[in-house]
């Protein structure tokens, strides 16, 4: 019984690699392997911010590469992004401008006008999606306000990993977990949303058919095999959402159980059947996304460690160095319960000193100012569990759900102060891990095709069976409980 290679591309805010995965079709067991990582990052021109694709695709390509020469030919390969950001393409398949990132300002004050074109309930209704200033639709009425001159040329529209699923195959389509981020989805037609898209004054045809995760979408380019020393192997539609390839990889066993995939990000819900487009979970500002199998993920998504890569970045500014186990250990110095921040406030989705914006709103909000590395390193990992207990209450009262478990999984599920400060603040047993989730979600996910897993439980049995997952119990939870209350008086939920 031959063993499968699975090749998946994993792209990120600040960097891109391409992880190796070894499926023992015997033992039920899956290895993983990082064979090469390159950086992503923002590019920064004039005043506006963008994401290099094209270098991105250069260093895609070196990954196959190394792939090759280490392991020779793959089954296939599938690719994950972020979500919500976008490429446009002329009539000629070539990209249109630089494609934005997502903490661009341009879509700063949109989201009011976009409420004006189309009614907060009409947008919530169609699409299910949650109200943040990064969405490709706000981005989108942001280029139509401005009357951006690239929209009179674009004719495709794809989302990230789509966009290199084209470079790879030349065939251009949207995958249905990714697309689901862009709230132009319409979650009762189950594609495209007519209304929406007429409503900003673009082409229907401007956006490609939708695929679901585990559908081939071609073969490697015979000029890309042959640059790169692998054969037309197949290029998989995985579950190219980053977050919904993680969720996928949840080595939960049954339903009643609650998810935060940590990292830059934190997305934290529940795993639904359906969508709930209610009109308490359009008050709480909740989001449907699209997941693996029909299944909706029911989230909030929430600014989370990049409040601390962002501190670490400045800090870092003065020529030292602050591994994340040195801030960690500061924050265990520090005092309990000083000062806490709203990890949602718009502030801190994109401040020029985080340090210093962190400061400032607990000098707003007459708290106590936390000065040194220990106490602001504190004052995140408390604000961002306080925050996930506050989101856990709103998800009960909403989906009215059991909830017994809380699985934390990703680069942040690494961060043990934090899975215990998790632990502490909801009352439920924390799993944490896989850290590297993402990329096997990616890898499972890619099996549907070839029918070696054929269902999500099947999926995160192997999960279970193949890596190591720790549990953290509830500690001095009544101290947590008056936390919480000072939390609550200070963001004024």
């Amino acid at each position: 019984m031959t063993d499968k290679k699975i090749l998946a591309y994993d792209l990120g805010a600040s960097s891109g690699r391409a992880i190796l995965g070894i499926l023992s079709k015997k033992e039920k067991k899956l290895e993983i392997e990082e064979i090469y990582r390159f950086e992503t990052g923002i590019t920064r021109i004039f005043d506006s911010l963008f994401w290099n694709v094209l270098g991105f695709f250069d260093k895609m390509k070196k990954g196959l590469f190394e792939t090759a020469q280490k392991h020779g030919n793959v089954d296939s390969i599938g690719i994950d992004s972020w979500g919500v950001d976008f490429v446009l393409l002329n009539s000629n398949g070539m990209v249109v401008g630089n494609p934005y990132n997502y903490r661009d300002k341009r879509t700063n004050g949109v989201i009011e006008k976009l409420t004006e074109l189309i009614p907060k309930k009409q947008l919530f209704q169609i699409s299910g999606l949650q109200f943040i200033q990064i969405n490709s639709l706000v981005q989108l009425y942001s280029m139509v306000l401005s009357k951006s001159p690239l929209l009179k040329i674009a004719r495709k529209y794809l989302m990230i990993a789509d966009f290199f699923n084209y470079l790879f195959t030349k065939k251009a389509f949207c995958e249905y977990t990714l697309t689901s981020t862009s709230q132009m989805y319409d979650l009762k037609a189950k594609n495209w949303s007519k209304t929406i898209i007429q409503k900003l004054g673009l082409e229907l045809d401007m956006f490609p058919e939708i695929i679901q995760p585990g559908t081939k979408i071609g073969n490697l380019l015979p000029a890309i095999a042959n640059e790169t020393g692998m054969s037309e192997i197949p290029v998989i539609a995985t579950a190219s959402h980053d977050t919904a390839a993680a969720i996928a990889a949840v080595p939960a066993q049954g339903s009643d159980f609650l998810y935060l995939s940590s990292g830059t990000w934190a997305l934290m819900g529940v795993e639904l059947d359906a969508p709930n487009t209610s009109d308490i979970a359009l008050k709480y500002n909740f989001t449907n996304e699209g997941g693996v199998k029909n299944t909706i993920r029911f989230l909030k998504n929430i600014i989370g460690l990049w409040l601390l890569q962002e501190c670490k970045r400045i800090w870092e500014q003065s020529g030292k160095e602050f591994s994340y186990d040195y801030l960690t250990k500061e924050a265990k110095k520090a005092k309990p319960f000083n000062s806490f921040i709203n990890p949602e406030d718009p502030v801190f989705l994109n401040p020029m000193n985080m340090p210093e914006t962190i400061k400032q709103y607990c000098k707003k909000t007459n708290q106590k100012i936390p000065n040194s590395i220990g106490e602001i390193t504190r004052c995140i990992l408390e604000s961002l569990a306080c925050k996930y207990k506050e989101v856990y209450i709103k998800l009960k009262e909403i989906t009215k759900k059991s909830i017994n478990k809380f699985h934390i999984f990703g680069g942040g599920s690494k961060n043990k102060l934090l899975n215990q400060f998790a632990a502490n603040a909801t009352n439920l047993e924390v799993k944490a891990g896989p850290s590297e989730s993402t990329s096997i979600g990616n890898i499972l996910v890619q099996c549907f095709y070839s029918n070696e897993i054929s269902t999500l439980s099947d999926l995160r049995t192997i999960v279970r069976n193949s890596f190591d997952i720790e549990s953290y119990s509830p500690q001095n939870v009544s101290e947590w409980e008056e936390a919480y209350k000072k939390y609550i008086s200070i963001i004024g939920s």
